[in-house]
């Protein structure tokens, strides 16, 4: 029989391993699988923003006209491949029926209200001095090339106003102060702040993985076969063990899926394809995030070098990577940065588990006392990878929670 305070979490990314520490806080005996090394996941190549004013969802009023164009260009910031559009049918019709306006509006207030408290949850979750190893408060700079706001850019001027998210416009002459290397075609941009990133996605969640074993917890680095359920608790079968337990946190990204599917638990997943590419000895060394808002790319300053991430691709988990993607990828840079120069650069390709609403999947599932799951943060794991594990232990335990829990139930589908 499992013990009553026992958890398995399954995943060992951020949004696993985050509850799996705040779990443990919370007097559970807490045990983390996962196939791979912690943070070697969707957790290791994303752009590590933290952006807590980031309060619009990515399918937005209009998205619909757009779709042939996806299916046309493969190299754009936004692509569907032809092979796949069968299988992700019933995903992208939910995902445009989201963009109504009206759902924009419940997407926004329940993103901003898990993204706003990002950092102070990352300052409980690491304490002081990691938090100050590994994350920057800088804030970020948006630019255009445009002199005119998109339709998207008047919703999130809404936004802005509604939440109080600060910003200030950027007078070019600053923005080159700050950015020399900026493109002489950016004709507006915004700072943010508030905003910031971390250093190394992988060594952030590394850390929070000793924090984690040191701490008395215990890492098993096996694949979950199948999840059983039992009686009372649950069975956790890999491939190498087959354990009891009371509680299970289901936080396997993608994955999450097809672990849940033999239970009859649905989830409304897509693996969005995301592309980075880091370049090695960048000429430049950029103080802050730069995204450029037309061109969906964001270029960041690692440990490693520039990483110019932001890209999206729906082709499913089974088809070859693109490797085009990567010149279309420097291609943008350097438009963006006209003297970059550079020694080589890699090219990394992940999955982000993306709902159709782009929010999250938190909570107990209806009907399975016992399992809860932690997935779907599609764009923005970084940002509320911490605030989501805080709110699972939260849930759990039955304290009160720091976040209305509810939006993010499975149950809204």
């Amino acid at each position: 029989m499992s013990s009553d305070n026992s958890v398995a979490v399954v995943g060992a990314g951020i949004a696993g391993l985050s509850a799996a520490v705040f779990l443990q806080r919370s007097g559970y005996n807490v045990s983390v699988y996962d196939g791979q090394p912690p943070g070697t996941g969707a957790s290791y190549g994303n752009g590590g923003l933290l952006s807590p004013g980031s309060c619009l969802p990515i399918a937005l009023p209009g998205m619909l006209r757009k779709v042939p164009g996806w299916i046309i260009d493969p190299n754009g910031p936004l692509s569907v491949h032809p092979r796949h559009v069968p299988a992700a049918i019933p995903w992208l019709l939910r995902w445009i029926k989201a963009g109504s306006r009206a759902q924009v509006d419940v997407a926004a207030e329940a993103l901003w209200s898990l993204h706003s408290g990002a950092f102070d949850a990352y300052k409980e979750l690491l304490g002081e001095q990691h938090f100050s190893d590994l994350i920057r408060q800088t804030g970020q700079i948006y630019v255009w090339e445009s002199e005119g706001e998109s339709a998207g850019d008047q919703i999130y001027a809404t936004m802005r106003r509604r939440y109080d998210i600060p910003f200030e416009h950027l007078p070019l002459g600053e923005l080159r102060e700050l950015v020399p290397e900026i493109s002489p075609a950016i004709k507006r941009a915004e700072f943010y702040p508030k905003n910031g990133h971390t250093v190394n996605p992988l060594r952030l969640v590394q850390t929070i993985g000793r924090l984690f074993v040191d701490a008395g917890g215990v890492f098993c680095q096996e694949r979950v076969m199948k999840i059983i359920r039992q009686p009372s608790g649950f069975r956790i079968v890999s491939n190498l063990s087959d354990r009891p337990v009371a509680r299970i946190v289901v936080a396997a990204g993608v994955w999450s899926k097809q672990l849940l599917a033999p239970l009859g638990i649905a989830l409304p997943l897509e693996p969005e394809r995301g592309y980075h590419v880091e370049v090695m000895r960048p000429s430049m060394n950029l103080r802050f995030p730069v995204l450029h808002k037309e061109r969906a790319m964001g270029a960041i300053q690692m440990e490693g070098g520039l990483r110019i991430a932001g890209t999206v691709e729906i082709a499913g988990l089974e088809l070859p990577l693109n490797e085009h993607r990567e010149d279309a990828m420097l291609k943008n840079a350097l438009a963006l940065f006209p003297s970059l120069k550079f020694d080589r650069s890699s090219l990394w390709m992940g999955f982000r588990p993306s709902t159709p609403d782009s929010l999250p999947i938190l909570g107990e599932v209806d009907g399975w006392p016992g399992l809860y799951i932690a997935t779907g943060h599609g764009h923005t794991g970084m940002t509320a990878g911490a605030v989501s594990g805080r709110l699972i232990a939260q849930v759990m335990s039955g304290s009160r929670a720091s976040v209305d829990p509810h939006p993010y139930r499975l149950s809204r589908f």
